[in-house]
């Protein structure tokens, strides 16, 4: 790296380092622009592994977040707690004028969301989102396949998205609150459809428990998700599945792409009835995950370039998910339009 390319480095107080509180810990360096400075979380032992991992010294960590904005010298802070925690602990590092890059989802319901986002703009500081998908090479391949003509997996004008995700999660943890999968885990399925396609326009959805299920509140969820562009989803996500699997078909005017466990793949669409096309293997787009999220963080800090995480964009994401949530409360299909953000 030369001089003319060498980013500011950016001191980070870290809130949260167990679980995915650990990724920032890793992929905060030069590279990226930042370099761990302060520690935060209430376990003495996620601080020790912590500390183990950064170097820091035990001056550098604190189990309070007060304290710890109020006595170390940091840019900026990533929050990694659990998701019902987010916009109180956001709030706090927006009060002390300081940037703050957030896990998904950013908020457990609409009302907080929404706040939050007020509350950001209204302080003028940044604020982003860690939905890191979209950063992917899986999501980044799916992405050029529907938008650029001139790639050789173009599926043309698309008519049809099925995304399915099945997980195996039979211990709840942190997701007991109503349709945490959906405000936790769907941000995230939802987040990769508005890359790809735009703004929803409607959604019909339903949700359900398995009996044995050890989760209170249901966990799998289905939808059929209609974008303003004229392209129709079908989407389930489930929790209670025996079986990890992930597949998301793009079918479109000119072929089909298919992402799955096993790879990429793409066929012409036949034009005789039951017809078929040789299926090919399609090679993914790079992608630098959770480093690009750091990336585009970083480049908002130091240069304002608002990038498609930033809280405001975001709060889209969350409209998907508020739009489940009515339409599983309510029994009918949600409008966009009825959400006034």
């Amino acid at each position: 790296m030369t001089l003319a390319t060498e980013k500011k480095i950016l001191r980070v107080l870290h809130v949260g380092v167990a679980n995915r509180g650990t990724w920032p810990l890793k992929h905060c360096n030069a590279d990226t622009g930042f370099a761990p400075a302060a520690l935060c979380d209430v376990s003495d032992t996620a601080l020790a592994q912590a500390r183990q991992l950064t170097g820091l010294a035990d001056s550098d960590c604190f189990t309070s977040i007060d304290e710890a904005l109020a006595n170390s010298e940091v840019d900026c802070a990533i929050i990694c707690a659990p998701t019902v925690l987010h916009v109180p602990l956001t709030k706090k590092v927006i009060d002390a004028r300081l940037p703050v890059l957030v896990e998904k989802g950013m908020a457990p319901d609409w009302a907080a969301a929404t706040e939050l986002v007020r509350y950001a703009q209204q302080k003028s500081t940044v604020v982003c989102v860690a939905q890191n998908y979209r950063y992917n090479s899986m999501e980044r391949t799916i992405r050029r396949a529907i938008n650029d003509p001139t790639f050789a997996a173009h599926v043309g004008q698309v008519h049809l998205l099925s995304y399915a995700q099945h997980r195996v999660r039979p211990v709840p943890r942190t997701l007991t609150y109503p349709f945490a999968s959906v405000w936790d885990m769907s941000c995230h399925h939802f987040d990769n459809m508005l890359f790809w396609l735009g703004k929803m326009r409607e959604m019909t959805a339903h949700s359900w428990r398995a009996t044995w299920s050890a989760y209170v509140h249901d966990n799998n969820t289905s939808a059929h998700i209609a974008f303003e562009t004229g392209v129709h989803c079908h989407y389930i996500h489930t929790h209670d599945a025996a079986r990890s699997t992930l597949e998301i078909q793009v079918h479109g005017e000119r072929g089909a792409l298919i992402a799955n466990d096993n790879g990429i793949t793409f066929n012409e669409r036949p034009l005789e009835q039951f017809g078929t096309r040789p299926i090919v293997n399609v090679p993914r787009e790079s992608g630098g995950g959770e480093s690009d999220v750091l990336r585009d963080f970083h480049r908002y800090i130091t240069s304002g370039v608002e990038p498609g995480i930033s809280a405001r964009n975001n709060l889209e994401t969350m409209a998907a998910c508020e739009m489940m949530v009515r339409s599983v409360t309510s029994r009918r299909t949600c409008a966009r339009s009825e959400l006034l953000v």
